[in-house]
């Protein structure tokens, strides 16, 4: 299957409905087709040709949704660079993907000049912002007025669609090779779930859409017909407005801003009974949590999601799974249809139920690889199996349960940090003998980063000053938000730092 097939089945049988919302700005199915043809045209003049890649630097909006049909369209590779990130982290993923082609909306057309600095290889901006252009871009709409519109060349099946960019554990991030083949086969398995999406429904993008999460919910959407409401950045007062406004009958949501949302003080003078699907996911949500957001949206069926940028959506705990409640609200549910899971020992052999050991996957969700990294991928697919790094367990009815993340991965607001990427940062401020990073849990935040760290001698770094360090390396949200100063860190035997010991000491605050 090829990813622009959804605009195609849409423009045959409904060409007059609505397809996006933004703003104040509505487009029918027809009119998004016509743009994105002409949007694949423009690209096309631009000397994009298949497989090439065009990158996307931009809050949520309706030209993300052309943006990713139209480099389809016209066989190129989508590049969505994550929002959060230092100038030097979308630098380094803009080179390593040889990304040539680079669309900026207003929010973030002030980095262009630095971009273009540090990747010589980018030889094209788009501004595809509401304010005038800058003199040194090219305007999105003026491209779309002048281009001739091109045939869409189908590109599909296994051959790649989009680098989605994820923290490593090496401080630098791995471009995920999605196929058409990974990403349809992800969200056909979400939408057979106890219908998560609803038919012909209107969903609502709060999350950010360089986010595998969001791009699935997009795309689960676009199978199944329907409207796109996009919201450029999320707050309680913009999601609840859109939902009464639009009728949003679908939408998804991390924890952070589950809880935003419920503890809204004008929660209830909003209209939310349109909602009828929440899908949540991207950090622990805590029952009592969960229980209080159910109250609040009685009408709606409730989805919880797990999976990674590699695998796409590997389970779903299902609206039937809620009304049960029980132990299993603790659990990240079933495979999807889709999906073969397991859980295994070090070498490999499958383990029992019950017993924990690292989730694994298999199935054609799964990524191609990781981009120009051999020795990546062939560590991370081996035998046929995504090897998650989570350590798990199932149970007799294959629910999985995750005790913990095997790669010292931090869930921190819906966004993935990488504990050794923050210790990287941290460990070249000159104050600092050495460190460790830990996740602990977090009310707000689900988790929150938490850096435990040994001063060299005479020094007393300050917790401020070392966040400040860090985040001139690094994106502001991968920074510690606490400290602990201490005179030495647990080892093992061979010298590694023992985080679980870590963990117990730096528990709940």
């Amino acid at each position: 299957m090829y990813l622009t097939q959804p605009l195609h089945r849409a423009l045959d049988q409904f060409p007059q409905r609505t397809m996006t919302i933004c703003g104040d700005r509505t487009r029918t199915t027809r009119e998004v087709a016509d743009r994105v043809a002409r949007l694949a045209g423009a690209f096309r003049a631009l000397g994009i040709t298949e497989g090439d890649r065009v990158g996307m630097l931009a809050l949520n909006s309706d030209r993300y949704h052309e943006y990713f049909y139209a480099t389809w369209w016209t066989g190129g590779i989508v590049t969505p660079l994550n929002i959060r990130w230092s100038p030097a982290e979308m630098a380094y993923a803009l080179t390593d993907s040889g990304t040539e082609v680079l669309l900026v909306d207003d929010a973030y057309a002030h980095l262009a000049p630095e971009l273009r600095r540090r990747c010589p290889g980018l030889r094209t901006v788009i501004h595809c912002g509401d304010t005038p252009t800058p003199n040194d871009m090219l305007s999105y709409e003026d491209l779309l007025t002048t281009a001739d519109a091109v045939e869409d060349v189908r590109r599909g099946g296994d051959q790649v669609a989009a680098l989605l960019y994820t923290g490593g554990t090496t401080g630098l991030p791995k471009g995920v090779m999605a196929t058409h083949r990974s990403l349809t086969t992800s969200a056909f398995g979400s939408v057979l779930v106890d219908e998560a999406v609803e038919r012909g429904g209107t969903v609502l993008l709060t999350a950010p859409m360089f986010h595998v999460a969001a791009f699935l919910s997009w795309f689960s959407q676009s199978l199944m017909g329907g409207t796109l409401v996009f919201l450029p950045t999320f707050t309680p007062d913009g999601f609840l407005d859109a939902v009464q406004r639009h009728h949003v009958s679908t939408t998804i949501l991390v924890p952070v801003m589950v809880q935003a949302v419920c503890e809204h003080p004008d929660f209830a003078a909003y209209d939310t009974s349109s909602l009828r699907s929440v899908i949540y996911g991207g950090a622990g949500s805590p029952e009592a949590l969960l229980h209080q957001t159910m109250e609040a949206f009685p009408r709606a069926r409730f989805t919880q999601g797990y999976g990674m940028t590699e695998t796409g959506v590997l389970t779903m705990l299902t609206p039937g799974d809620h009304v049960t409640g029980g132990s299993r609200l603790r659990s990240v549910g079933r495979a999807t249809p889709a999906v073969e899971l397991a859980v295994l020992a070090p070498g490999g052999t499958r383990l029992p139920p019950g017993e924990v050991g690292e989730v694994a996957a298999r199935g054609d969700n799964l990524m191609l690889g990781y981009w120009g990294q051999p020795e990546a991928t062939a560590e991370a697919l081996r035998d046929g199996w995504m090897h998650t790094g989570d350590g798990g367990y199932l149970d007799e009815d294959g629910y999985l349960y995750i005790v913990d993340r095997l790669k010292d991965m931090i869930i921190t607001g819906g966004e993935n940090v990488y504990s050794a990427e923050v210790e990287n940062a941290l460990a070249s401020h000159p104050s600092v003998a050495s460190c460790a990073v830990i996740g602990v849990p977090d009310t707000r935040w689900g988790e929150r980063v938490h850096a435990v760290v040994v001063p060299r001698p005479g020094q007393s770094p300050s917790a401020d000053a070392l966040r400040a360090h860090v985040k001139t390396l690094i994106a502001g949200y991968k920074a510690p938000r606490s400290f602990a100063f201490v005179e030495s860190l647990p080892l093992t035997a061979t010298g590694k730092i023992l985080k679980r010991s870590l963990r117990q000491a730096h528990g709940p605050a």
